[in-house]
């Protein structure tokens, strides 16, 4: 007894060749080490006997664990067994068949031992094993070789594995016989109490509740995933609690008693109230953090306890009326509890859905994303925080762009003004070469002379006049004197010759004049001048313009020098944001390859029910909405977004091709073109639309709108299919019924993450053929991975999938009751699964017989 408790094994059938000797001195021991150790694992064992038929054939009768061992006796009784008590060679005097209805009469199991073995069924007359087989007596098989399982499924049978065990370690059994020893050989149960009700259950889905095991097995009951292990609520002077177990618990109940109370609950304490959305969040308004007082369903204090393990640690969340939006979240730390920080939505997670948010999920696939997300593999917080950082860089690395391109049109300027200077210098220099301009200068410089000298020579010829006047005034009265005549004199002949210079120069001018030689100078100056202006020169040319031009040139190339190098600079930062855009490419195509890699691994069978695929960039549904937002054109120009607008190149596209990215990228260059060119551009050439559309785009900060283009990309498109029937085509989800869809979706939800999902009546509105199809075996494949709570009216949901715990709620004043809770083990629970779910026993036999056939004894 100590070796099999060492072992690990919760319960042993005693079995001696017919014979119950070893029973009671097992019980006895049992006893012995409950003295020793009062804390000892729960150990069950049940009596039996190993029975010698007719032919040799050796089987099994086992008894529930409350029998005296003296049931033995009277199975050897019953079946004729009259020979020496732990004798196998005897027989009784009975066939298989009949040794295995009276046992079952007696209330027993019968399970042939060792069949694939000697003196094993697997060797009777065919027609005999046959027949065996065809009666409801004899539900499981020892199979020792596993060769042989896959003839104990033939017949109908459970193949168990039993021990058979004669040594109590493998070091002393014989080599040449199979190492056998406590726990080496095993079949494990699943089962609420070990009892035969518990074995008979089980026996009736084994797929579910039976596991063939050899040592070193993976124990069962080991979970890791997180699971509410209990929920208490306060109301009023009410105080209710809830249990859960780690696997698939169903809350039953007739309709109002408050399931669906109870679920909302959870989803309020646990922090998930945000997820619900439209009508959904509107029908559900009284479970709200932020609802109305007048309206919610609780009051300061109501009170909301919810105990969390995870990581193999208990985490206890308190939420309060009083604050509804800050729940206390504590740790176990195995004396105390510790207070913790974070939110209840991360630290204790949960998904939580009703049918009617499923149904509304599968009208728009799309919305699948969001659920997607949220799985811990996607990692979506931290891709997020990622990309933003990137396009925080990229913004800012555009604005310092800006500024660069801001002093390249600076440099534009400047370069012009030098082009406009240099010009004019260059051509100057040309025309100074010509001979005409040779003349020109000769010409000007000789009349520029000429009317120099003679406006002197004037200015003389007045002066010398003047002169000859004054000289002769010099002479007054007093001075006619004798003593001064000779003085006066030569005043008088110095005038003379002052007035006679002056006639020569008064007669000289005007020949001069009269030869018109300086007219025919002006003449050949204006002639020159009007070729020069013909030859593009400037008629005012002068050495003081062309100094202008020589300091402005050097005023500009300084300039330029010192603006030219942001071109550089600006080719430098131009590269450093192709750089970010690569990886802000990279990041989109990250989050694409986890969501993509998840789904896939949602149907990795052929037959999967359901399919989920992404393809990058490819929700182009609501394509127009989306350009709507990012043109800043919330409405009007209908035109323009419409499906043969500005989109329609992109819309003409497969969005499932994995080259569609690159569409996508073409259509982004069109559309910026679009923004600057506006009509002009390609797609402003092959759509019609007000032109005030695109005085809007012209309003519109280009940069920035450019800008806005280039980080925006299409979401990834989910697509969903599904079988309608078990063994037909896939079909997309959008060609299904409102039923199927949901029941679709539903499927794809249930395999989507570790975290407990939490069920309102998933049923509802679907046929119960996708109910068994879809999400019932989707239930049963991953029950053992997440904890599932569900709330629901259909017995496939409880009884076909095995549901491990089952609580029966009924309604309370101010807080749904339990009325019964376990498993179909437990009477009170079976009673109420049977009349609540399938309106009671008769019932269930009246559809039977009608639709199958009569009821078996």
């Amino acid at each position: 007894m100590q070796a099999y408790v060492a072992a690990g094994v919760d319960g042993i059938v005693v079995t001696d060749h017919n014979s119950h000797d070893g029973i009671e001195p097992a019980r006895q021991a049992l006893e012995d080490l409950l003295r020793v150790d009062p804390y000892m694992r729960p150990f069950v064992i049940f009596p039996g006997v190993e029975l010698t038929v007719t032919g040799g054939i050796h089987i099994l009768g086992v008894f529930d664990p409350g029998c005296d061992a003296e049931i033995v006796n009277q199975a050897l009784a019953v079946c004729r067994y009259t020979g020496t008590r732990g004798e196998s060679d005897e027989t009784a005097n009975m066939t298989v068949i009949d040794a295995a209805a009276e046992l079952v009469a007696l209330g027993g199991l019968c399970i042939p031992a060792h069949a694939d073995q000697a003196r094993g069924v697997f060797g009777m007359d065919q027609r005999e094993l046959t027949a065996l087989a065809t009666l409801p007596h004899v539900l499981a098989v020892e199979v020792v070789d596993d060769a042989e399982v896959g003839t104990a499924n033939r017949l109908g049978w459970i193949p168990v594995l039993g021990s058979d065990a004669h040594h109590l370690t493998t070091d002393s059994c014989p080599e040449e016989h199979e190492a056998k020893a406590p726990g080496t050989h095993l079949t494990l149960i699943k089962a609420e109490a070990l009892d035969l009700e518990g074995l008979r259950l089980a026996l009736t889905e084994p797929s579910e509740s039976v596991r063939r095991c050899r040592s070193s097995y993976e124990d069962l009951n080991t979970t890791d995933h997180g699971h509410i292990d209990r929920v208490q609520v306060m109301r009023g002077e009410v105080i209710e609690e809830y249990r859960f177990g780690p696997w698939m618990n169903c809350l039953i109940g007739g309709r109002g008693v408050g399931k669906s109370t109870l679920i909302e609950l959870l989803r309020l304490a646990l922090g998930r109230s945000h997820e619900l959305e439209g009508s959904v969040a509107e029908d559900l308004r009284r479970f709200h953090p932020d609802s109305d007082p007048s309206e919610r369903w609780w009051d300061d204090e109501t009170q909301i306890v919810v105990e969390y393990v995870k990581d193999q640690q208990l985490l206890r969340v308190t939420w309060s009326g009083l604050e509804p939006d800050r729940p206390d979240l504590e740790l176990w730390t195995g004396n105390s509890w510790e207070k913790q920080s974070g939110r209840a939505v991360d630290r204790a997670p949960i998904r939580v859905f009703s049918q009617k948010q499923i149904y509304e999920l599968a009208t728009s696939p799309q919305s699948f994303l969001t659920i997607l997300d949220d799985m811990p593999a996607i990692q979506r917080n931290e891709w997020d925080e990622g990309y933003e950082e990137l396009q925080l860089r990229f913004k800012a690395e555009r604005n310092k762009l800006r500024q660069l391109l801001a002093e390249t049109e600076k440099a534009d300027r400047i370069r012009g003004q030098l082009e406009e200077v240099q010009g004019r210098l260059r051509h100057l220099a040309q025309l100074r070469a010509s001979d005409q301009y040779q003349e020109l200068e000769v010409t000007e410089a000789r009349t520029r002379d000429a009317t120099t000298a003679e406006q002197q020579a004037l200015n003389i010829e007045q002066r010398l006049i003047t002169d000859a006047s004054t000289l002769r005034e010099l002479v007054t009265d007093p001075l006619r004197v004798g003593e001064f005549v000779a003085r006066a004199a030569t005043f008088a002949s110095a005038a003379d010759l002052l007035e006679q210079a002056a006639a020569v120069l008064s007669a000289g001018r005007d020949a001069w004049e009269g030869q018109n030689t300086t007219s025919a100078w002006q003449e050949r100056i204006a002639e020159l001048n009007t070729w020069l202006g013909e030859q593009g020169g400037s008629s005012k040319i002068s050495a003081e313009r062309t100094r202008a031009d020589r300091q402005r040139e050097a005023e500009l190339e300084a300039e330029l020098r010192e603006v030219e190098s942001s071109e550089d600079r600006r080719q430098q930062q131009q590269a450093v944001i192709d750089g970010i855009m690569d990886e802000i490419t990279l990041k989109r195509q990250q989050l694409y390859a986890r969501r993509r890699d998840y789904t896939a691994q949602l149907s990795t069978s052929p037959d999967s029910p359901t399919k989920v695929e992404v393809h990058h960039q490819g929700d182009i549904e609501n394509l127009g909405e989306g350009l709507r937002a990012l043109l800043n054109c919330p409405e009007s120009f209908e035109s323009a977004f419409s499906k043969d607008g500005i989109a329609a190149a992109l819309l003409r596209q497969q969005p499932k091709n994995p080259l569609f990215p690159a569409e996508v990228e073409k259509f982004k260059q069109a559309l910026i073109e679009l923004v600057e060119a506006g009509s002009d551009s390609d797609i402003g050439r092959s759509i019609r639309v007000d032109a005030r559309f695109y005085n809007r785009l012209a309003n519109a900060d280009t940069f920035d709108l450019v800008t806005d283009i280039m980080l925006w990309f299409p979401e990834d498109h989910v697509s969903v299919r599904y079988r309608p029937r078990e063994g037909g085509d896939l079909i997309a989800v959008d060609r299904g019924s409102p039923g199927q869809k949901t029941a679709a979706l539903l499927t794809v939800i249930l395999q989507m993450g570790a975290d407990p999902l939490v069920l309102d009546q998933p049923e509802d509105d679907l046929e119960n053929k996708l109910i068994r199809h879809l999400a019932v075996e989707t239930l049963k494949n991953i029950k053992s991975r997440r904890q599932l709570i569900v709330s629901t009216h259909n017995a496939n949901i409880v009884v076909t999938s095995a549901a491990e715990n089952i609580l029966v709620l009924q309604h309370g004043d101010l807080v749904p009751e339990i009325e019964a809770k376990g498993t179909l083990q437990t009477a009170g629970v079976k009673a109420k699964v049977c009349e609540i779910l399938e309106g009671g026993e008769e019932a269930i036999t009246t559809r039977y017989r009608r639709l199958i056939g009569p009821v078996s004894a």
